[in-house]
């Protein structure tokens, strides 16, 4: 987990998204031989918004214990009326929750998550033992008519968007000893934080650091201790 100090290396109440794809998606195979050891099935899942057919090559690995995984290998977008992609989007073993039998596929959301009223991508994706699922973001570029890796987006836990007010949440852990929470704006088209809270357990008590602006620059303004309950 990063926590806010390290996301200030990457940018100078909130409503959870539901799933709400643009379309139903549709399942389609791939027409691949049968698999192998060698070769894991893969399906192909397609969501289209206002412009672009978007495609999920996913695939399916047999684990010893676990059962079935799945991974999204790749991405690729289409403009709608053509048959060519215009681009390919490499995932290099993106663990995701497996498709549901009807052929819903819940790991793809497209929402608008940067607030410019064009609709984003997010899959989630799991650890190597699928705890903890996490996000990775492609946000649309209007400009380039593409969409586009956020970096910052993805590292962000567990973020909460809050369509009215234009704010991301995210309320973090980073082990047992240290937590917080931290609010950002796009600002200039740059996620920014705004507001942030850190906590740090120091043995009967928690010491609290504030931070926010000071001289221009976003910094640790203020500590409190605060006794932690009997």
């Amino acid at each position: 987990m990063r926590s806010p100090t390290s996301l200030l290396l990457l940018v100078p109440f909130a409503a959870a998204c539901a799933f709400q794809p643009a379309d139903v998606p549709v399942f389609a195979s791939t027409g691949q031989p049968p698999p192998s050891e060698q070769q894991p099935p893969v399906e192909i899942y397609l969501f289209r918004d206002s412009l672009t057919e978007i495609r999920f090559l996913v695939s399916t690995h047999m684990h010893m214990t676990l059962g079935p995984q799945c991974q999204v290998d790749g991405i690729t977008l289409t403009r709608l009326g053509e048959t060519v992609p215009y681009q390919r989007i490499a995932v290099e073993g993106m663990l995701c929750p497996c498709p549901m039998p009807d052929g819903q596929f819940p790991a793809v959301q497209l929402m608008d998550f940067d607030f410019d009223g064009h609709k984003d991508i997010r899959v989630m994706r799991m650890t190597a033992n699928l705890t903890n699922p996490d996000h990775n973001y492609w946000l649309w570029d209007p400009a380039e008519k593409t969409y586009r890796a956020s970096a910052v987006l993805d590292s962000i836990q567990q973020p909460m968007f809050d369509q009215g007010r234009k704010m991301v949440s995210s309320q973090w852990y980073d082990g047992g000893l240290h937590r917080g929470g931290s609010t950002f704006r796009y600002v200039d088209g740059r996620l920014t934080m705004v507001s942030n809270m850190e906590k740090f357990k120091e043995g009967d008590h928690e010491r609290w650091v504030i931070w926010g602006l000071k001289d221009g620059i976003f910094q640790p303004v203020n500590e409190k201790l605060v006794p932690l309950p009997e």
